[in-house]
This record gives C-alpha cells, structure tokens and sequence, in this order.
C-alpha cells in the first residue's frame, strides 16, 4: 500500500511537470544559459562572433572572428582566433591563438582584404585541426572571394602557413581550380544556366559545418549578391571532399530565385543526412519564409528540391546535433525578440527544437532567453552529450549588438528526458 502523503507528493508533481512530459521548459532554458562561461578574449576584443566548436580530449577548440577595434561585424581588423580551453573548467584554462589576420603571407600567399571572415573549424585527427576562412587574395575585387586554411597542430600548438582551398566544378574532376568567388559563379551557370552567376557577384563564405558520411567530408560555400548593404540574393552550393577539405567537388544548389519574398535567400546551412537524402535546413532572413528544409537524393546531388518552410522567423543561424535515440534530431532556430528593458531593450529567444527522422515533425522542447543574447549557437557532440558556443553580450552589452563574447555551454540531455513517475 502506498503511503497518502507519497500518493500526494505524486499528484502535485504531476500537476506540475504532467505526466510525459519533457522537464519544466524554464528551467532548462535558464540551466543552458546559468552554466555558459565566457571563452573569447574579452578583455581586448569589442566583438566576437560566428564561432564553430571541435573538442579532442577534453580540450575544446572554439574558432571565430573577432575585433579589438570596433563592435561592428566586418569592418578593417577583424581576424581569425581560435580559444584552447578545458572544457571542465573553460574560463579559468582558456588560452587564444590568433590564426589569421588582414595584410599577413605564407607560403607565397598574401590576405589582402582588411578583414578575415567565416572561420569554420574541422578536426583531421586527434592532433590536427584544420581550419577554413574567406579573405581575397592580391588583385581579387571584394573583400571575401577566396577560402584559405591553415591547419594547428595540437601537440606542438602551431599553426601551418595559409594554403588555398581548391575544387572542382561542373562534372569536371580533371580540372581544379582555385576555391573562389569567380569559380562559384562559373558553377552556378553550369547548375542554373549561363548568366546566373553574374547575379551572384558580393562574396562567397565558408558558412556550413563540416559533416563526415559515406566516406567523404561534406559542407556548403555559400555565395551572395548585395545592393546598397543589404544581401537580397544567396545561396548554398553543396561540396563534398575525399582530402578533408583541401579540394572539393561542387555539387547542387537550392535555387533562391523560386522563392515568392523579394529578399531571396538561402543561407548559413546546418546539415543533416540519412540513406537516401542529404538535408539543408536554411534560414531565409525573411520572417514570412522562416527556416527551410530542402533536400537531394543521394543518387543525384546535383538536384535539390524546392525548399520547404518548417519553423518560423528564420533569421539566424541554424544548427542541428544528431543525439541518437531515443532523443534525436536537435535544432537550435531564432525566435522573435522579446523586450527585456535595461540598455538591452529586447533580445532574440532561441527555441530548441526536435525533428523526427523523416524530417516532417518539428517540435518545440524549450525556449533560451538570455538578456545579454543567444546568437548565432553552434552545437557539437562530443563523448555522447551536446555542447554548444554561442555569441552574447555579457561585458559589453549594447541595444544594438549582442556579439562580443563567445561563451560556452552544454546542451544537457536530462533537459529531453520526459518525466515519468511511476508508484512503486
């Protein structure tokens, strides 16, 4: 028999967490945010932001670009760096190491932009890390038309000079070409038709994570076109790579231009996969769009179906873990800002979502609210848990930007385990 007051105690947690329930919303969203230390240089730098996450070890590795200059995103001085850190204890062990910056040359190749944009982190081995950025090289117009990469060497924490990122485009695996804005643009003729490149002419970056299937290495270069500051067209061009990035083959492109919204874009892509598909979850910069979902079949990657919306608002970057089961899909969308009053006077939720496996059922577990910000969150799986960097706004809090730290958190797997009680 069981215990009236035990029986009591029971139906109280019921009626406060319901049976089946994932745990109570606010205290996940505020454990996510309550646990996150800060992992960039924030003593020196005004602005930190777009970071990507490898860990090896216990050590994580965090890359993003940052200014000591000025809190404004890409403008003259921003460069590349990379934060070491415990990830037991971060703040207190983290060092940084600035990996690229305007004016430098190696190994007979010159930055010539004043900035240094996109870094995006993969990991080769366990004492190799390799990491990608945009620049333009000497005589290039614009100021991100090339994808350099330097690779660190973890045992002896030194960096390679700058490589060129190659590829190879059009069904033409004979003839590599320099990873640029100009051999995009060729690639967009080939996918869409002659001329279709030319409307693509402000900037490519390295925007996507990079995912290991099937025996490859897959990611996105993104490439835009912009008038009077703001970025109406953008896509997605699929890449894959059997030499960890150094070269890789262009594949298909979600085409912006079936989109009905006068901003048409397709950008900064989380990637997933399954046995048929290759998926591209996008955010559209458009609130009427929100994030979209389009895919290709592993048997043509050169075709990719008209993007579909899944989730509203879509203005952020997307980023998605695979938790395995029972959990799975993970996605970290932007939601609609919600006023905080303060100097902050409002800030972005991020809502935490789970999708199914086919990709047709998205469900929201919680929200984050952080009143210095939750931008742009990348995730990582590391020993089976979810850890994730995000941009905030913690020492140098303005109204207007919510990116000069980089913090780092865990995305806790007990935060989507329902809440069963059961009486003995």
């Amino acid at each position: 028999m069981i215990h009236p007051i035990r029986i009591l105690l029971l139906l109280l947690l019921s009626a406060c967490c319901g049976f089946g329930q994932l745990p109570n919303a606010e205290i996940s969203g505020r454990s996510f945010v309550d646990q996150a230390q800060i992992v960039s240089n924030h003593m020196t730098e005004q602005y930190a932001h777009q970071s990507s996450l490898r860990i090896v070890k216990g050590i994580g590795y965090a890359v993003y670009q940052c200014s000591e200059i000025t809190p404004e995103e890409n403008k003259a001085g921003q460069i590349a760096r990379m934060a070491v850190f415990n990830i037991l204890n971060p703040t207190a062990t983290v060092k940084w190491v600035d990996v690229a910056a305007a004016g430098e040359s190696s190994n007979g190749i010159t930055i010539a932009s004043k900035f240094v944009a996109a870094p995006m982190l993969h990991r080769l081995n366990d004492d190799t890390l390799r990491i990608f950025f945009t620049v333009s090289g000497e005589g290039d117009p614009g100021s991100m038309t090339r994808v350099f990469f330097k690779d660190y060497t973890i045992s002896t924490a030194s960096l390679s000079g700058l490589h060129q990122a190659r590829c190879t485009i059009a069904k033409q695996p004979d003839k590599v070409l320099d990873l640029t804005q100009t051999t995009v643009q060729s690639h967009l003729d080939f996918l869409f038709g002659a001329g279709v490149g030319e409307s693509f002419s402000k900037g490519i970056s390295t925007a996507c994570d990079f995912v290991e299937f099937d025996g490859q290495l897959y990611s996105t270069i993104q490439i835009k076109n912009s008038e009077d500051g703001k970025t109406l067209l953008l896509t997605n061009i699929l890449m894959r790579s059997d030499d960890q990035g150094a070269t890789w083959e262009l594949l298909g492109a979600p085409d912006p231009r079936v989109l009905s919204t006068e901003v048409k874009i397709l950008a900064e892509p989380a990637m997933t996969q399954d046995k048929e598909h290759v998926w591209l979850h996008l955010r559209s910069n458009v609130v009427e769009s929100g994030y979209l979902l389009s895919k290709a079949g592993k048997s043509d990657l050169y075709s990719f179906d008209t993007p579909v919306k899944k989730w509203t608002y879509g203005i952020g970057r997307p980023t998605i873990c695979d938790y395995g089961k029972p959990i799975g899909l993970v996605a970290m969308f932007t939601a609609q800002s919600v006023p905080m009053g303060g100097a902050a006077v409002s800030r972005n939720k991020c809502e935490v979502v789970q999708i199914d496996s086919s990709h047709s059922r998205y469900k929201l577990a919680f929200s984050v609210v952080d009143y210095n910000a939750v931008n742009t969150p990348f995730m990582h799986l590391y020993n089976d848990e979810v850890y994730v960097t995000y941009s905030t706004g913690r020492r140098h809090l303005l109204p207007k930007f919510g990116t000069s730290e980089i913090v780092f958190s865990k995305l806790r797997r007990e935060f989507f385990v329902p809440t069963q009680t059961t009486a003995p």
